[in-house]
């Protein structure tokens, strides 16, 4: 009976053992493959999940050029990217039709009126560079921009000993001095990025040397203040060329001195750099704020100048001119928007380029009635500042009034500083319903 019985111990055993085997390394090929097989897939869907994501980033239309500008932020997963500005002005939109959403006028050559100059933009003789196309080393943004850089050409002719009507009385300003013949010179409009040469030519039936300052980023060379750029001799012209940048709302004038006298005079125009991605479409307006000094040369003719020792020491100072305005103006005329009101629609936006340009007064203003609006400061963010109805600039100061009419009627627009109001600075918005 032992026997037996050990057999079936044994052989028991074995079974069991057998068994054990076989389910351990059964459990094992399941515990390894499908967790393998599980990474595998999460790998995939991940990269699935950002192939997705990114495609319909790049590849989303936007509504409106508005929202260009927020597909331009947009950024992927690593921080870099996925639209560069410079990628989203070339594949939305072209130079030409650029130009027609900034209302550039065709005839480049045109004295506009005072009324025609609100909305006269000068965009210059357009022309794109010859550059050879990059080559697989160079198929970058920045080199790509160079050999595609739109170039925009301007001319400006420096009169001297003109006669301006300022005011609609037959009131005439004696020999003024104007950048093509009008005060303010003219609007020009460029885009950031865009190769500007501007064309400076002082006649040679002038009698005084010139130059051309413009408020933005350029070399030194170009600033018009040193070098030839800065001392244009009757007879002779100079040609300044740098990139636009940054986009923004600027003023530019003459830089001889004595610089007050030659600002009086005239010389001075609005210029703006537009961002490569337009801003939101509206109508736009320039609105450049100025004055007269009617009998400028009979109160001295500067430039002022800090005393000598001896000149300090004799108690003796040097001349202090009492320099003031006679009239002050809206885009060069007198009251001319309040006998000629400019039309606008109720629930329409309206953007205005707006530079204070007034000489021999601290501080200047543009108060709205009847109406807010959002205003930019130098128009260099495409973020208002705040809103208000009134901003204060001190000369050369600027920035861009965006608003909207909800109610019809006459609203009026002028300084807040009521003598310069009495004194032409007033205009009038005929807001139609």
């Amino acid at each position: 009976m032992q026997t037996p019985n050990f057999l079936t111990i044994y052989f028991i055993s074995l079974l069991v053992a057998f068994i054990a085997v076989y389910f351990l390394s059964f459990s094992l090929s399941l515990s390894l493959y499908p967790v393998m097989a599980t990474n595998d897939n999460s790998n995939s869907l991940t990269t699935f999940q950002d192939l997705i994501q990114e495609n319909s980033q790049t590849n989303s239309t936007p509504n409106s050029l508005l929202d260009t500008g927020s597909q331009n932020s947009s950024v992927n997963n690593n921080g870099s990217s996925i639209v560069t500005s410079n990628n989203t002005s070339k594949n939305l939109i072209s130079t030409e039709e650029y130009d027609k959403i900034k209302n550039c006028s065709p005839d480049t050559d045109k004295k506009p009126s005072s009324i025609e100059y609100l909305t006269f933009f000068n965009c210059g003789h357009v022309k794109s560079s010859s550059s050879s196309s990059p080559t697989a080393a160079d198929n970058d943004d920045d080199n790509n921009n160079l050999t595609n850089q739109t170039v925009r050409e301007f001319t400006l002719f420096i009169e001297e000993n003109q006669s301006i009507p300022i005011a609609s009385n037959g009131l005439t300003f004696p020999q003024s001095w104007t950048f093509n013949g009008t005060i303010p010179g003219p609007t020009m409009r460029v885009t950031e990025g865009d190769l500007v040469k501007i064309n400076v030519i002082n006649s040679k039936e002038n009698n005084h040397t010139h130059s051309l300052h413009l408020h933005s980023i350029h070399p030194s060379e170009m600033d018009g203040i040193d070098g030839p750029g800065g001392f244009i001799k009757p007879g002779q012209n100079f040609t300044y060329s740098f990139t636009a940048q940054p986009y923004g709302v600027y003023p530019y004038h003459c830089h001889s001195t004595p610089i007050d006298q030659h600002i009086n005079k005239g010389l001075y125009g609005a210029f703006i750099i537009d961002p490569k991605v337009p801003r939101q479409n509206m109508t736009e307006m320039v609105m450049l704020m100025n004055g007269y000094d009617l009998d400028y040369e009979k109160e001295g003719i500067g430039p002022s100048r800090i005393p000598t020792p001896q000149e300090f020491e004799e108690d003796y100072m040097p001349q202090e001119f009492e320099h003031g305005n006679e009239v002050y103006t809206v885009n060069g005329k007198a009251f001319d928007y309040v006998e000629n009101p400019i039309p606008i629609h109720i629930n329409s936006d309206y953007r205005i380029y707006l530079i204070n340009m007034l000489e021999f007064d601290q501080v200047n203003s543009f108060h709205l009635h009847g109406n807010m609006y959002k205003y930019y400061p130098s128009g260099t963010s495409k973020d208002p500042s705040f809103v208000n109805d009134i901003v204060t600039l001190g000369q050369g100061d600027r920035g861009i009034v965006e608003f909207n009419y909800p109610y019809p009627g006459k609203y009026m627009f002028h300084s807040h500083i009521n003598e310069f109001s009495d004194l032409g600075w007033m205009g009038l918005f005929n807001v139609i319903g």
